[in-house]
């Protein structure tokens, strides 16, 4: 729960590693109670969108401008049996979605951003269903999930308040990879990914505003390149480009220890990403479909250390002398492609599941405990069992690579990522245009890490930007680390941070906020 506003800072200058980057001015809010339902949402030059729950069904929104002045702020109450689900920003327009698990009952929030108003929705439809992404066209909303391990897409028109479940059944097992806003065509674009035995396509499906399904494109994967995932961008009323990974599909397992034993724990299918492909469709049919392997990059392991590195590539080689590529087992979270001067720009970031060991010793309880008991008293050695317990995702890095029209790979580089796990898979890494220069950038406990690169060339190696306030400030606990391109050549951070000062007599002691800054690079 937000109390009030208590500092702003102005214009502290930072150098590092030769990028010159002006926290230009940061705001804190102090927070008392649970703080989940408080984001900002940059919206360009005309500024952001902080909301935030400021108890049990109503939510505050205000909007600041680039300068970080406030210009309007609103309350408004909302369905307090739901929880905030997604939200996402279109055409001067924020969405919210509120729902409950095993309720039918959804809300929609749409707030007007400009004039400051904000209109409300309840919908009822279907119960059970896990989210799994939301999308937003003018006074239509649609929402992907599943159910039972089924596919599902809906559409929801706020005018009549009527919802409709689209079409998207497969043969086989299908899961929904992407949806993609096409402002071009006022389309939406959906991606399936459709295994039926050992066959595997990737299904574009498109719909109108209204949710009337306007095409669908099949696009088949050779024998040994299964496509994963895949992300649709428009190009023009005829022609759209794909771009996603391949590899393969299979089971994922964890090691767990019991007494002196070592054994594997089946954790559930998984997809294992071995490179990218990329392929340009002609009114549905496809023009071209390249393939590059990740083995075939110049940078892609430059996040291991030297030795590591050494060993990767002797591997690569060996493989490659028998006519044969290195199988990959790298898990991949794929961001929107982007178009910039003449090219297609691929940022995906490999991660991996972390598990902890969950330890009791059940014949400590005897045969009245839970687990197993060994006697009537049992015995608190030799017996220990560890569970796997999921612990986060965590991520090793981001790979960035450029392509041109005819879907030639021109260049890739890296951007390591070091000691960021998440419970919420999502992107971390952002990035910004400085003619032929990219700057990448994540937060990270109180810290901006920055890289600038060429093409295949490091211009500015890995960099640390402390997003400072007060003299003294030492971050003890960051629960949250966001940041995003917002205009020109400004990012914006935020998150919430603990944070410990024993030199500034106006902050001395500990505080709980939530920040946001305006980075200028």
């Amino acid at each position: 729960m937000i109390n009030k506003l208590i500092f702003t800072l102005l214009f502290a200058c930072l150098l590092v590693s030769g990028t010159q980057a002006q926290e230009k001015k940061r705001i804190e809010i102090e927070m008392r109670n649970n703080a989940n339902d408080i984001a900002v949402v940059p919206i360009g030059a005309d500024g952001l969108i902080l909301f935030s729950q400021v108890m049990p069904g109503k939510y505050n929104f205000t909007k600041y401008t680039t300068d970080l002045q406030q210009d309007w702020s609103i309350d408004c109450m909302v369905n307090s049996s739901l929880d905030l689900s997604k939200y996402v920003y279109r055409n001067n327009a924020l969405y919210l979605l509120f729902n409950r698990f095993k309720s039918p009952t959804y809300q929609v929030v749409k707030l007007n951003v400009r004039a400051g108003f904000a209109e409300k929705y309840e919908i009822h439809s279907l119960n059970k269903l896990e989210i799994t992404d939301f999308e937003a066209m003018g006074n239509n909303v649609f929402i992907s999930g599943k159910t039972r391990n089924e596919p599902i897409l809906l559409h929801l028109s706020l005018l009549s308040k009527q919802t409709r479940v689209l079409p998207t059944s497969f043969k086989g097992k299908a899961e929904i990879q992407s949806m993609e806003v096409d402002t071009t065509n006022e389309l939406i674009h959906v991606a399936f990914a459709n295994w039926k035995n050992r066959e595997n396509k990737m299904f574009i499906k498109s719909f109108t505003p209204q949710g009337m399904q306007a095409k669908t494109v099949a696009m088949d994967s050779e024998a040994d390149k299964s496509l994963l995932t895949g992300r649709v961008s428009a190009l023009n009323e005829s022609e759209d480009l794909v771009i996603g990974t391949y590899g393969s599909r299979g089971s994922s397992y964890t090691n767990y220890s019991r007494g002196f034993y070592t054994r594997s724990v089946y954790t559930g299918q998984a997809d294992y990403t071995q490179g990218l492909y990329i392929s340009k469709m002609q009114n549905g049919a496809p023009e071209f479909m390249k393939y590059y392997s990740f083995t075939d990059f110049k940078n892609f392991f430059k996040f291991m250390g030297e030795r590591a590195q050494e060993r990767m590539e002797k591997r690569i080689s060996k493989r490659k002398q028998q006519g044969k590529d290195l199988k990959l087992q790298y898990r991949l979270l794929v961001h929107d492609v982007i178009q910039h001067n003449g090219q297609y720009i691929m940022v995906a970031e490999a991660y991996y599941p972390e598990y902890r060991s969950n330890n009791y010793y059940p014949g400590m309880y005897g045969m009245g405990g839970f687990g197993y008991g060994y006697g009537m008293y049992g015995s608190p050695y030799g017996y220990g069992r560890n569970m796997p317990v999921f612990d986060g995702w965590v991520y090793t890095h981001a790979v960035i690579a450029g392509f041109d029209m005819q879907g030639n790979l021109l260049w890739d580089n890296s951007f390591e990522i070091n000691d960021v796990k998440s419970f919420n898979l999502r992107e971390k890494v952002k990035v910004s245009f400085d003619n032929e220069n990219i700057l990448l950038a994540y937060s990270h406990n109180g810290l901006l890490k920055t890289k600038v690169i060429r093409g295949n060339d490091i211009v500015e190696g890995k960099g640390n930007i402390k997003l400072s306030n007060y003299e003294g400030d030492k971050v003890k606990r960051s629960y949250t680390d966001n940041v995003d391109y917002w205009y020109q050549n400004n990012f914006l951070a935020w998150g919430l941070q603990k944070i410990s000062n024993q030199k500034d007599e106006q902050v001395k002691g500990k505080r709980s906020v939530f920040y946001f800054s305006k980075v200028e690079f």
